[in-house]
């Protein structure tokens, strides 16, 4: 069987990255003589990687270009998929496969699949406006191609806009099989597909299957001596738009400045080594630069000597396995707080979007979660103390229900073979 993983972004995206990795370990386990291809802005990082065939994605975004060549961009783009769409529709697949119409390179890799696998996680919401009517495209052409259609866990919503609500609910009805990855998400698309539609489903994210590198291999990364404690911190640059309330805290700026609070005073009241990990390299066709921000924030520091940051692209398993070392971990990144809570390391998550804050609600953990507009120093350190003393037993309480969602997850994602059986 042929399977094409689509959405696959870039390896730079470390929590992308893993959602490939885990994907290629379930698919092969289920399906254990197909054929795989990725389809992902950088392919030949993820070929290098992983030993799978990779190939362009099929719509290359003009972010950071000048305005004149982004218009020229969207211009031949609607062109393209206009003439797909009749396409797909007036021309068998076999003249297709047979290279009689203009654009048939780029429809190659669809038509050869027998399965399409999406792991774009959270493409199918309003903060991310620029893409979503792209990543709805994509899967309505999927189906119009008369492909079998799976979305990997992911996040669905929020929606702000009458339109993209109408475009979600006309291709998520025609989808085989949805994984979302919240509960919120699951009531967001149950209300868009209806109850009529029997093809959504909750578990949880992929990322939760991540391995990790030896603890010795990990601390010479930091580098770190075995006996130190380490904090580990995940910063962004926050830019979303539309934020959930207005505080004084609901800004990029006060994000900075509380996170220099936190990491200056965690030093000087706790003795420990403060280490940065960013998860988004500016590499590799990445749009976000975890590293500036990390290095940002560690400027407007005092105590400078007891930071460390992580300025080399780690794999998903060398992230995890870092993050292992933690005593505890503050993180808003998503996938930094699933690898870190994956480790069973204690952790406080940062909400820049709700994915961040179900997923630590789902972990029994809401406690120890706050939202980004009302996120700072204070609440954090608060919250630090309260943890600290008792990590060891919150160890214990992570480990559990991780290896419960494993379970769950591997268990709910046996409706694959089955859809293709």
């Amino acid at each position: 069987m042929n399977i094409l993983i689509i959405e696959a972004y870039t390896d730079a995206n470390v929590g992308s990255c893993s959602l490939v990795e885990n994907a290629i370990k379930i698919l092969r386990l289920q399906f254990p003589d197909s054929h795989i291809r990725i389809m992902a802005h950088e392919p030949t990082v993820f070929m290098e990687l992983y030993g799978v065939e990779s190939i362009k994605d099929i719509f290359e975004f003009p972010f950071l270009r000048p305005r004149l060549f982004q218009l020229a961009w969207l211009c031949k783009t609607v062109i393209w998929m206009s003439a797909c769409w009749m396409a797909s529709s007036l021309f068998p697949s076999r003249l297709l496969t047979q290279g009689t119409v203009p654009f048939q390179r780029k429809l190659a890799p669809f038509l050869w699949a027998d399965l399409v696998v999406s792991v774009g996680a959270e493409r199918i919401n309003d903060k991310f406006f620029k893409n979503i009517v792209f990543s709805l495209y994509l899967l309505a052409l999927v189906k119009r191609l008369g492909k079998k259609l799976v979305i990997f866990p992911s996040t669905i919503g929020p929606f702000f806009f009458n339109w993209s609500k109408w475009l979600a609910k006309r291709v998520l009805r025609t989808i085989n099989l949805i994984y979302v990855r919240d509960e919120l998400s699951e009531e967001i698309t149950r209300d868009l597909i209806g109850p009529g539609v029997d093809n959504l489903f909750r578990t949880t994210d992929l990322a939760v299957l991540q391995g990790g590198i030896p603890r010795h291999e990990a601390l010479a990364m930091i580098p770190a001596g075995h006996e130190e404690q380490i904090v580990g911190i995940s910063a962004m640059r926050w830019s979303y738009f539309k934020n959930r309330i207005e505080t004084p805290y609901s800004n990029y700026e006060a994000y900075v400045q509380e996170t220099a609070k936190l990491a200056d005073t965690l030093i000087k009241e706790f003795k420990v080594r403060i280490v940065f990990y960013p998860t988004n390299f500016p590499l590799h066709g990445c749009r976000e630069d975890d590293l500036a921000t990390a290095l940002e924030i560690m400027d407007r520091m005092t105590n400078r000597g007891g930071v460390t940051v992580i300025e080399s692209l780690p794999t998903p398993s060398q992230l995890k396995g870092m993050l292992a070392c933690s005593e505890l971990n503050v993180t808003t990144r998503m996938h930094a707080c699933i690898l870190s809570t994956g480790a069973a390391v204690p952790t406080i998550s940062i909400n820049y979007l709700f994915k961040v804050r179900e997923y630590m609600r789902s972990l029994g953990l809401e406690e120890f979660s706050v939202d980004i507009e009302e996120y700072h120093a204070d609440w954090t350190l608060n919250t630090f103390r309260r943890i600290w003393p008792e990590r060891e037993r919150w160890r214990e309480h992570i480990h559990r229900v991780i290896e419960q969602k494993k379970e769950d997850l591997l268990r709910a994602l046996e409706r694959v073979h089955d859809l293709v059986r």
